[in-house]
């Protein structure tokens, strides 16, 4: 009997892309012509894929060593199918729990360069609140959430991340942090006090708590984030919020590193 299965049909671009990416996820960092040798693909069109993919955000390049990486796209891609990462299904129900406590928006955001990305929310109930969609990129220097992150980074990462401290850092407001030698101060209070805080530095009118979710070894891999407007989500409810939130941060790292 005839086999009636159907032929597969292949796309040789998007095979040559997925295998690209797999290869990313097999290793730290590469360079483009580790990748076409690994793939045998041409340079010029590893170039091309890579570009694609970066401005995708599937694939980072390291701005100080020109290799590629995984990007944060396929983390959020990821986080669409039902339990497929164990960092979220423990962080969630602690994101709920403090949206009840507070009435202000949480955030789970993890770093990507110099950049936090948020990966999940949930909205204030007041009619007053801000806006962070999924998958918003924010300069991590002036966010809560971002310096808390980079405050419990190997030295080596934040040296790659920021090591010329004479370097400007961009200000969106008149409270951001200016320069690499401020940010370097200021993470080293982060670093005592357990939490970081961000008074208008983002956004005129727009204050955040936040702090570090840490792996075994006291390295960051994620932060979560308390966020709300000045006039209600003041420095006074900021300071009796800051152990509750410190004690959730502490939770789901000893739930993630069991």
């Amino acid at each position: 009997m005839e086999n009636m299965s159907p032929k597969i049909q292949k796309i040789k671009s998007l095979e040559k892309a997925l295998n690209l990416l797999e290869l990313l996820s097999d290793s730290n960092e590469l360079r483009i012509t580790e990748i076409s040798k690994n793939l045998n693909i041409g340079i010029t069109t590893v170039y091309r894929m890579l570009s694609t993919l970066k401005y995708h955000g599937y694939v980072i390049q390291n701005k100080k060593t020109l290799k590629y990486h995984l990007g944060y796209k396929l983390f959020i891609l990821g986080n669409r199918v039902q339990n497929t990462f164990d960092l979220l299904n423990i962080v969630i129900p602690f994101l709920q729990s403090l949206s009840k406590k507070t009435n202000e928006g949480i955030n789970f955001s993890i770093l990507e360069g110099r950049e936090t990305v948020c990966l999940s929310k949930i909205e204030s109930p007041e009619i007053l609140r801000t806006d962070i969609k999924i998958g918003t990129k924010i300069p991590a220097h002036c966010t809560a959430v971002g310096k808390a992150i980079l405050a419990f980074l190997p030295e080596e990462k934040l040296m790659m991340l920021y090591g010329n401290e004479n370097d400007r850092l961009d200000t969106p407001t008149i409270n951001s942090i200016s320069s690499v030698m401020k940010l370097k101060e200021c993470l080293k209070k982060i670093r005592k006090n357990g939490y970081a805080i961000d008074k208008e530095e983002y956004q005129i009118g727009i204050h955040c708590l936040g702090v570090p979710i840490l792996n075994a070894k006291g390295i960051s891999i994620a932060g979560i984030s308390v966020t709300g407007p000045s006039s209600r989500f003041d420095l006074s409810n900021i300071n009796k919020l800051k152990n509750t939130l410190m004690i959730i941060s502490k939770d789901i790292s000893d739930q993630l590193n069991r």
